[in-house]
């Protein structure tokens, strides 16, 4: 008796498998980001965010021509050098710069817990974004998460002593730079190809900054130079991960998929032993309540 051939899963679901795993990859990786950013604890924030913005030029670089090949690679790099586009990015490219400032500030500061409160706080001021500047509906869920997690944030302000205006500046610019991205349909790669392009003069001047204090940490030795350099590719691969699962995964599976991230970084600051008290564990359980309810309404909704 012959076996049974095996069952091959269609061309469609195959590629919505292949979509979630690039898209889970992406959030993983950022969620274990502050893991690479520890490496660097020792270095000075601003060469840290300079590397940073430096080598992710030629990475988004390559990337573009595996995304999309060679001819299509340059037609969207000259369609990002268009002046209205090359304008939008290069305000995106602004608020793209002090988030990245801020996150590996938090980093190298240790505070992480505060960073991932910043990202469990996006999708709900996204919802706010949305009702404010887009005339979208908002729902009574929605209502009630964004309540419990305006709650949570007051409660987090008297637990740390004063309101948590870093993670709060952390999740406004990258909300702010999520609205501008909106309006430049470029993919991911090109994006950050132009926004890292507009941010060098800034990182050459960070990097002559630190360096008028202290040698650069670059210089000093191999293994620190190859650890600067990665910054590079830790940047672009999550992005080109995530653009691949994006165009084939539904929107309520990103949706669900973005809160692996700061659960990841919030792990990372109790396992590296940051404060938490009672008062933030309390802001915490209200911030997941609120994303409890937006979830559900989600799902709910996507039915």
């Amino acid at each position: 008796m012959s076996e049974a051939a095996p069952i091959t899963a269609s061309p469609s679901e195959a590629e919505r498998r292949a979509g979630f795993i690039a898209a889970a990859s992406a959030y993983v990786i950022w969620g274990f980001l502050p893991l690479y950013l520890k490496l660097l604890a020792t270095i000075d924030v601003r060469e840290v965010l300079a590397q940073r913005i430096l080598w992710a030029a030629p990475a988004a670089f390559i990337a573009i021509f595996i995304m999309s090949g060679w001819r299509a690679g340059w037609r969207e790099i000259a369609t990002a050098f268009r002046p209205r586009m090359l304008a939008t990015l290069t305000a995106s490219a602004c608020f793209i710069f002090v988030n990245w400032g801020l996150y590996v500030y938090l980093v190298l500061n240790e505070r992480v817990i505060e960073s991932a409160l910043a990202y469990f706080l996006a999708p709900l001021v996204s919802v706010a974004v949305g009702v404010l500047f887009f005339r979208e509906k908002i729902t009574t869920p929605q209502i009630i998460a964004l309540a419990l997690a305006l709650v949570g944030v007051v409660v987090q302000g008297i637990a740390l002593g004063s309101p948590p205006w870093m993670a709060l500046a952390l999740c406004a610019t990258w909300s702010t730079y999520a609205v501008i991205r909106k309006r430049a349909p470029v993919p991911a790669a090109v994006g950050l190809f132009i926004e890292s392009l507009a941010l060098a003069p800034v990182a050459i001047g960070l990097l002559f900054w630190a360096a008028s204090e202290a040698p650069l940490a670059f210089s000093a030795d191999w293994t620190t130079a190859i650890l600067l350099a990665i910054a590079g590719p830790v940047t672009a691969i999550p992005l080109m991960a995530f653009a691949f699962g994006a165009r084939r995964v539904s929107f309520v599976t990103l949706g669900l998929l973005q809160f692996l991230a700061p659960t990841l970084q919030f792990t990372t600051g109790i396992v590296f032993g940051e404060d938490f008290t009672f008062l933030r564990g309390v802001s915490f359980a209200l911030i997941w309540a609120g994303l409890a309810f937006f979830s559900w309404d989600t799902l709910r909704r996507a039915r």
